[in-house]
């Protein structure tokens, strides 16, 4: 199956998720944990949030896709890789991984090791699930599916492999998701004299992002069924 093919079929998901992300994705509650800034200027962005969602968290939120699809390619590399071991590939996929690149600061020594093992293990058994599908002759995303796997490991790929929250999951005070908010440049004006804003939103990620699973995994096993019936 062409690279073009697999990326497509990966895409169509992924944005899916942030869309759905979106859409799930409470700004009011992010706001309120801003660590830094004034009072005043966290009430303007509260009535004015509409803005505040175009600017900043639709942008971070496709920032996030770009990252996810840059990091998708050494991992498909190596599922086509027929040769070389992921260790070949395992730095470049680290270098582009979303999680490590949010890992805290003041995680060190023998637990940011073994979450630096864990990720690239997740990666790993991403391609090694992506390799039957890469290896098919069909250009059609769902043909190729068909053809490398039975119903039952294709809805197990799904399950396990489009839940994208799952290292937030298990490590939560790990990861930090941050954001600097300048009420100028969302609001305008003489907002423009407001402080800036430091938010930590790890838990409305998760939140909105595991709700937003919830809609799109169930959505892709059906066009999988789909895809086996005809």
């Amino acid at each position: 199956m062409t690279r073009d093919a697999v990326e497509a079929g990966f895409e169509r998901y992924l944005s899916d998720l942030v869309d759905e992300t979106y859409e799930a994705f409470d700004v009011a509650a992010v706001l309120r944990g801003s660590r830094s800034g004034s009072s005043r200027a966290v009430s303007k962005l509260l009535k004015n949030s509409r803005p505040l969602e175009r600017h900043v968290v639709r942008p971070k939120l496709r920032e996030y896709q770009r990252t996810i699809l840059r990091q998708f390619d050494p991992v498909l590399d190596y599922a086509a890789d027929t040769e070389s071991d992921f260790g070949a590939y395992a730095d470049e996929v680290l270098a582009r991984d979303l999680y490590w690149d949010t890992l805290r600061r003041d995680i060190r020594s023998e637990r940011r090791e073994e979450i630096r093992e864990r990720l690239l293990a997740r990666q790993r058994a991403f391609g090694d699930a992506l390799a039957p599908l890469v290896a098919t002759d069909s250009d059609d995303f769902f043909g190729a599916v068909v053809a490398a796997y039975d119903r039952e490991a294709a809805l197990s790929m799904v399950e396990e492999h489009f839940v994208f929250t799952t290292p937030l999951q298990e490590e939560r005070e790990a990861f930090a998701f941050e954001l600097a908010i300048d009420p100028g440049d969302v609001l305008g004006g003489l907002a423009r004299a407001l402080p800036n804003l430091e938010v930590d939103f790890t838990d409305e990620a998760l939140r909105s992002m595991r709700q937003a699973e919830k809609r799109v995994i169930p959505k892709a096993k059906t066009d999988i069924e789909q895809a086996y019936e005809e």
